[in-house]
């Protein structure tokens, strides 16, 4: 019996030893299996399925076209010279008859002195004239059909032989711009004045009245010709030159490419100071100053249209910008921030515009810390007029983000998240626009082509409206501020 007991003790504990290194075993396995399991948990990044973005997106209000007032100089010096040399130098005439009174005159202008002032351009005429006169009182025309004097002529004159005569004539022209672009002018003699008379008192003729009326005709006649001459000066292919270079985008470094974009033009009424003359030549336009170069050719110089006075502009301008430019921003302001909750870690790497779902943008954010990842948020962007800033105030997690977060990582799913995102996607675009402002204000002070000057202020400028498209921010500004044109 005491073998037996002795072998039956053995035996139980050998049973007992191995069930509890089985036992143990199988422990540390469930132990390390767990363990395992949770580091794998804990280490597997957070990958949720972006979301579907938008290719139809919610078309924005339509841009309103504006007006800029344009004030242009030309100096027609060039062109009036140009008239002048047209215009004849000299001016001869004659009366040949048998009975009474013949004469010949020549009159030799100085050069012309052009004065704008007002609505008329004036221009002197100074000159110097000659009159050679002969009477017969009494003709036969007996052997001659062009008759012969019976008594020797009588002849006189004046400023032959001596200084020439003194006289000055002036002239004033009307100008008008025709729906073509054309020079339309209407052209007066305003004064005629024989300043040193031409007084013959042998046979009793006056010949300074004479001479006036005959030259007053011929003055009045000249009238045309000036008018036909002025008419050549061509403002239509400046005006054109203006025209296709303010509808070619220009590059603004390193906003994209500007263009005003103008659709219709109108001129109004010509003034004149001394050899300039002034008008306003409205522009109605939709700029934009896009990403992208637009590659389509400026459209024709339409005829002009209806003009409606104005100063300066006010104008609404389309900013299309890609979202690296608001991503820029959300990065400046959030890459490198750390958000805890309880006791983990959330550190926000990178942060951009993922897209666009019809009027809300999708935020990416890619983040590490206690886990790595990304998430997904949408939001709308709201813009503040009053206080020129951009927000997202329903910024909130994009349905499969949220999915995701709740089945691996719910300590995530938490506002402080999305309040931290909102704080920070707050921007005040006063700042953002200064860089902007400066820009424009150079690209409307330059040469624009040969011999022809762009000046002008932007007194103010702010943002309007903000549109997500499908590939774009559209950003409406209103701007207001003067522009001026010399040619």
């Amino acid at each position: 019996m005491k073998g037996y007991s002795h072998t039956f003790k053995r035996d139980n504990a050998l049973v007992l030893s191995l069930f509890l290194a089985n036992f143990k075993r199988k422990f540390v396995g469930l132990f390390l299996f767990a363990c395992i399991g949770f580091l794998f948990i804990q280490c597997r990044r957070i990958e949720p399925k972006a979301p579907m973005l938008s290719t139809d997106s919610v078309p924005p209000m339509e841009q309103r076209e504006s007006i800029i007032s344009l004030p242009i100089e030309i100096n027609l010096l060039p062109y009036l010279k140009e008239t002048e040399k047209n215009i004849p130098k000299s001016l001869v005439g004659d009366l040949n008859q048998c009975d009474g009174v013949s004469y010949a005159y020549v009159f030799e202008r100085e050069p012309i002195a052009f004065e704008g002032k007002g609505k008329w351009l004036n221009y002197e005429v100074k000159g110097k004239y000659s009159l050679a006169l002969n009477y017969c009182p009494e003709c036969t025309y007996l052997f001659s059909e062009n008759g012969t004097c019976i008594v020797p002529r009588i002849y006189v004159s004046c400023g032959i032989k001596e200084p020439k005569r003194r006289m000055s004539v002036a002239y004033a022209t009307q100008f008008d711009i025709a729906p073509d672009l054309r020079f339309k002018a209407k052209t007066e003699l305003k004064k005629f004045q024989l300043i040193d008379p031409c007084e013959v008192t042998v046979f009793n003729f006056n010949a300074t009245n004479k001479l006036h009326q005959e030259l007053s005709g011929v003055l009045r006649n000249l009238e045309k010709d000036i008018d036909a001459k002025i008419e050549t000066i061509q403002i239509r292919k400046s005006v054109e030159d203006v025209w296709n270079q303010l509808s070619t985008p220009t590059k603004i470094q390193p906003y994209g490419y500007f263009s005003l974009s103008p659709k219709q033009i109108a001129v109004g009424p010509i003034s004149f100071e001394n050899t300039s003359a002034f008008f306003d030549l409205n522009l109605t336009v939709k700029p934009i100053l896009s990403s992208k170069i637009s590659k389509s050719t400026p459209p024709e110089l339409p005829l002009l249209s209806k003009f409606k006075p104005t100063d300066g502009f006010d104008i609404s301008l389309e900013i299309v910008a890609d979202f690296d430019s608001l991503s820029a921003l959300m990065n400046k302001e959030m890459a490198g921030k750390i958000v805890r909750i309880k006791k983990s870690n959330v550190v926000f790497d990178s942060v951009s515009i993922d897209g666009a779902q019809h009027e809300k943008l999708t935020i990416k954010v890619d983040f590490s810390g206690t886990r790595k990842g990304t998430m997904y948020l949408i939001g709308t962007p709201k813009l503040d007029i009053n206080q020129q800033t951009l927000s997202f105030p329903d910024l909130q997690f994009d349905l499969k983000t949220k999915h995701v977060l709740l089945q691996s990582a719910k300590w995530l799913f938490n506002s402080k998240i999305t309040d931290f995102l909102k704080t920070k996607a707050s921007f005040d675009m006063r700042a953002q626009l200064k860089g902007v402002v400066n820009a424009i204000q150079q690209e409307m002070n330059r040469e624009i082509q040969n011999g022809i000057f762009l000046s002008g202020k932007l007194n103010q400028m702010e943002l309007d409206a903000i549109f997500p498209s499908a590939d774009n921010l559209i950003v409406r500004v209103r701007a207001m501020g003067t522009l001026k044109l010399s040619m």
